[in-house]
């Protein structure tokens, strides 16, 4: 049996921050899988804010090469196993790639248990790259307490959106940073105590207004203007959770740093980056909370699903310009197709 495959491969190395002209839809055969290989059917794709990082860098993320379909996490249905690991019909997360079908090495895939929360929540509440970093970032690294004024940027975003929740959940008085009347009515429904529209008001002024006394914690994750807007109006022993730069990922190789990070030594503040994958080992109880916050309706991951493996670089685009909110997905055609002898590559 063959299998219709279609990959999203990156065409060339954006400048700036990537289009659709920077990807083509590459068609392919694929065969069986070898001995310790499995297939597996992409179900969801999660489009992450680290993606762009590996288009032109080699970076913490890797590298996605050019003609090689681009980087991405996914949830999927194995289809055929030559593997003990995983059966068919296992549902599966891992580094899938932008297509719908991979045959892959067993390492480094994950067998999920879809029992009681669908497969694809592993790519959102309890995503390594978005409930997890959001839980990291603002428990065990922020260390939100009750009585903190907590601001987010991208706030409306996947990880920022949970970010904020977290933070309400512990205490916090939670100040939501997003762009546009759209988002800041979303994060008004999840029950943010102020936002601001940094595409229309000057955010250092705002967040002198909504936090006099300062701000205890400031969860990042755009960098540039907005990381200075927070420095500036830091509390004192403030702390700094730097967990992304969206701001700046379109060229990594000229970040550009914050102008008032001597605000810091004024302040007696703390800045702290991340990686979650430095917290795996607090996976199991953080997936556990997560889980049980959402039960108990104390957090919610609001989903925007983009229909068919063609959107892929649309999608990708819109975590730039706005357009969603919450986690971002990318659903790619679920049907299997028995391929003819023909000129497949």
């Amino acid at each position: 049996m063959q299998f219709a495959n279609e990959k999203v491969v990156l065409k060339q190395a954006p400048v700036g921050f990537p289009t659709r002209d920077d990807f083509a839809i590459v068609r392919e055969t694929l065969g069986q899988p070898a001995d310790g290989e499995i297939l597996i059917e992409i179900e969801h794709l999660g489009i992450d804010a680290f993606i762009t990082t590996t288009l032109n860098h080699d970076g913490h993320h890797g590298r996605s090469e050019v003609n090689s379909p681009v980087v991405a996490l996914g949830t999927g249905r194995v289809i055929e196993s030559r593997s003990e690991a995983f059966a068919p019909g296992d549902r599966v997360f891992g580094g899938m790639g932008a297509q719908r079908y991979i045959i892959t090495p067993v390492e480094g895939y994950r067998k999920l248990d879809d029992s009681k929360v669908p497969a694809h929540t592993y790519l959102g509440l309890l995503g390594i790259t978005t409930g997890l970093t959001a839980y990291a970032g603002m428990i065990l690294v922020g260390k939100v307490k009750e009585g903190d004024t907590v601001a987010v940027s991208a706030a409306a975003g996947a990880v920022g959106s949970i970010a904020c929740q977290l933070a309400k959940l512990k205490g916090a008085r939670v100040i939501g940073i997003a762009g546009g009347p759209q988002k800041c009515a979303f994060l008004e429904e999840l029950n943010c105590d102020a936002t601001i529209d940094y595409k229309g008001s000057n955010v250092a002024e705002q967040l002198g207004l909504l936090a006099p006394d300062g701000l205890n914690l400031f969860f990042d994750n755009v960098g540039g203007n907005i990381l200075d807007a927070a420095l500036d109006n830091l509390a004192m022993g403030a702390r700094v959770v730097i967990c992304g730069a969206i701001s700046q990922y379109a060229d990594m190789a000229a970040v550009q740093g914050p102008a008032l990070y001597l605000r810091l030594a004024e302040r007696n503040a703390s800045m702290h980056g991340f990686t979650v994958d430095h917290y795996k080992e607090q996976f199991p109880e953080v997936e556990a909370n997560l889980v049980q916050w959402a039960s108990e309706g104390k957090i919610h991951m609001t989903e925007h699903i983009e229909s068919g493996l063609e959107r892929f670089p649309d999608a990708l685009s819109m975590l730039y310009h706005g357009g969603h909110r919450g986690k971002l997905l990318v659903q790619p055609r679920s049907y299997s197709c028995l391929l003819p002898a023909g000129p497949h590559r």
